[in-house]
């Protein structure tokens, strides 16, 4: 690291309001006598032509200071340098520049000194590609620690001893090969050993920390590499021991010329697109991770018996482990538990087809399924990009839509008690199936109908009790 910045001449590219509000907080930090420039991934993005999302600006304003100056601010992480700017309905953190301590519980520094020098605010910032710093005034960039050549080399680089990063915080290795995997860069020899013999520390993370980092490499579109470099680098072990055990869990070659579950269960996840939300990509991830335990040698075959439901267990216990909520973990079981049922609609009965077309998360089942198919390769290795099952489905979705009465009850509980003269009771639950299945199968369509029904066969139903 050099006191004396690399210099580079950059026209910020975004003409946005999100930028010229930060222009002006940098103006208006200058104005007072204070160093200021925009800083970290919004320099990084914006060099790299990528959509600038959010900006922060570093500052030689303390924190008090920086309040001081603003109308509208938030004392988000005051201790630590950090206020939240309001301004022109936006928020934009503003960091006072400053060198740490030693950390504690791998996460926090134990004490903050603020100084004057945007060089050594450099120093203390854990990617070389997030050390950087724009100056709107003369637009010009600020490289103290080699970033520039980094993004040139499309290269993830600790600043200065990677192994003094990450034992500071040893969410960085993750964070890595989250860099990595999102921008298409490949990690320095350096990095990569740091975290290859390091990786064990990756336990002292927080659970909710380290979902935060899977969480967004599962919402890229290179969710697959950014699982298989965890595995590279040593991580996967530690992080999601269920994948790792996928490993060399073989499959039939007459369907899964792709390769072992593993291999099976990463080339699902390109399947990727806007409408798989978060709950079921990992669903996806998690699909066939019963098969490690259930897979056996039948007559010369290899079978997974009962997997989807061995799975849905276990998927369930990684999401209460790595911090889901509760709806979401349901979500991701239900999923996995369910992920074969769209094979079976072509030999369904309508009612049992259009049952579940009406569960809540039935879109989701067929992107799931439509993931597992796509990777599941035979040996000519061209995956069926429109099976049956999601036809069928499809099919299930549209007649849902075409005849809104299949979503909502023929009758009521109140109207059975009363035609049959029957007490509340499990009795009316029962006979609201009979009247719901009735419905689904296409012999009842009409709310008179259904009341008829229940007419002409009172003897019949209150037999059920």
């Amino acid at each position: 690291m050099s006191d004396a910045p690399e210099r580079l001449n950059f026209s910020w590219p975004e003409k946005t309001e999100l930028s010229r509000t930060a222009f002006r907080i940098v103006r208006i930090l200058r104005r007072a006598g204070f160093a200021a420039y925009l800083a970290g991934g919004a320099v990084r993005d914006a060099l790299l032509k990528r959509p600038v999302q959010e900006i922060d600006i570093a500052t030689a304003a303390t924190p008090s200071q920086v309040e001081k100056l603003f109308a509208h601010t938030i004392p988000t992480g005051k201790k630590h340098g950090t206020i939240t700017v309001r301004l022109r309905e936006r928020s934009y953190e503003v960091t006072t520049f400053r060198v740490e301590g030693a950390y504690r519980r791998a996460r926090w520094p134990r004490k903050v000194r603020f100084v004057r020098s945007v060089a050594e605010d450099a120093g203390r910032r854990d990617f070389t590609i997030n050390a950087l710093y724009y100056d709107p005034d003369d637009k010009m960039v600020l490289d103290y620690v080699q970033g520039i050549a980094d993004l040139s080399h499309r290269r993830i680089a600790l600043v200065a001893d990677p192994v003094k990063r990450i034992k500071e915080d040893a969410l960085r290795m993750i964070r890595a090969v989250r860099f990595a995997a999102i921008l298409d860069f490949g990690l320095s020899r350096e990095t990569r050993k740091a975290i290859q013999r390091h990786a064990k520390l990756i336990a002292k993370i927080s659970a909710e920390r380290l979902k935060q980092e899977l969480d967004r490499i599962l919402l890229s579109s290179r969710a697959s590499v950014g699982l298989g470099l965890l595995d590279v680098v040593g991580l996967l072990p530690y992080v999601l021991p269920e994948v790792k055990a996928l490993q060399g869990v073989e499959q039939p070659q007459n369907q899964h010329s792709e390769g072992d579950v593993y291999a099976h269960s990463l080339l699902a996840l390109e399947r990727f697109d806007e409408n798989y939300d978060l709950p079921t990509l990992y669903a996806v991830l998690f699909h066939d991770i019963g098969k490690a335990k259930t897979r056996k040698i039948r007559e010369g075959n290899i079978t997974f018996y009962d997997h989807q439901n061995v799975g849905a267990r276990l998927a369930e216990k990684i999401c209460r482990r790595i911090k889901f909520s509760n709806l979401d973990t349901t979500k991701v079981a239900w999923l996995v538990k369910n992920h074969m049922v769209p094979f079976d609609f072509k030999r369904m009965k309508l009612a049992t087809r259009r049952k579940w077309g009406l569960n809540p998360h039935f879109r989701d089942l067929l992107l799931l399924y439509l993931a597992d198919v796509s990777a599941s390769l035979p040996p000519s290795g061209r995956p069926n990009l429109n099976p049956e099952g999601y036809r069928q489905g499809l099919k299930i979705l549209k007649e849902l839509k075409e005849v809104p009465m299949l979503r909502k009850p023929l009758v009521s509980g109140r109207e059975v008690m009363r035609i049959l003269k029957i007490k509340e009771g499990p009795l009316v639950g029962q006979i609201l199936k009979i009247i719901e299945e009735q419905k689904l199968a296409g012999k009842l369509v009409t709310k008179q109908g259904a009341l008829t029904y229940l007419r002409r066969n009172k003897a019949k139903l209150l037999k059920l009790a």
